[in-house]
């Protein structure tokens, strides 16, 4: 089984690539009028997602809980990614623990976790207290040595046949196939959308940030599907450990 896709779009597009994806992958930011003046439009498109917190897209402070829960209300989610910050393990678990405390009575989606920490024993250590408290997916993020995490974890046979795991973002193509693992593995991306063909750089880092709100040339939407081609047939290797 190849690891699944979710992208990151500009919100010009979301009808046009957001069928080429294997689910939904929504930032509750985007949810909310205050951010986007289609809030409404997207959070319908968005139904069934899992639902990121946007600390990345809003300079490393996720949203509050209650703009979380406010989002999760409106696209009915999957599964709500709690509230986290980089490097902090125990105020990421803490925003866990708040999500779980604050769910509503009656709410179906599942709460995601991301594996923070400064060491790589605290990552770890992150991992196991996220999989205790239910956290489905969990997520390793693209700013920490996520490779040397989750090799750790894999000698340690800590993945299982039923568990979701998913990357947030990319550090390089080759996380799409380099290791084999159990359980599901998906990732996120907006790599595509940045107007350069993925098989002509050194290092898909770097290539600067999204602008989800700015439409893409005929150009860009050419590149763009071009790019999710190649990263499916990438993607379509099982990794392998």
């Amino acid at each position: 089984m190849s690891i699944e896709m979710s992208l990151e779009i500009p919100l010009a597009h979301l009808k046009e690539f957001l069928n080429l994806t294997d689910f939904p992958f929504g930032l509750a930011h985007l949810c909310l009028s205050a951010y986007n003046p289609q809030a409404a439009e997207y959070a319908k498109l968005y139904r069934g997602c899992l639902l990121d917190n946007s600390m990345y897209e809003l300079g490393d402070q996720p949203l509050s809980i209650t703009d979380l829960l406010t989002a999760a209300v409106i696209c009915d989610p999957t599964s709500v990614i709690a509230p986290d910050w980089m490097g902090e393990r125990c105020r990421t678990i803490d925003g866990v623990e708040d999500l779980i405390a604050e769910r509503p009575k009656g709410a179906h989606w599942n709460i995601g976790g991301v594996v923070q920490g400064r060491t790589l024993e605290d990552r770890v250590n992150c991992f196991y207290q996220l999989r205790d408290l239910g956290c489905r997916p969990l997520c390793f993020p693209f700013r920490t040595p996520r490779e040397e995490t989750i090799f750790t974890l894999a000698k340690r046979n800590a993945f299982s046949y039923t568990g979701w795991y998913h990357l947030l973002g990319l550090h390089s193509l080759s996380e799409l196939y380099r290791i084999r693992l159990e359980g599901r593995w998906s990732y996120d991306t907006a790599k595509p959308f940045k107007g350069y063909y993925l098989d002509s750089v050194d290092d898909v880092r770097g290539l600067g940030r999204l602008d989800v709100h700015k439409p893409l040339t005929v150009e860009g939407r050419i590149a763009a599907l071009w790019n999710i081609a190649y990263m499916r047939k990438v993607g379509g290797v099982k990794w392998t450990l």
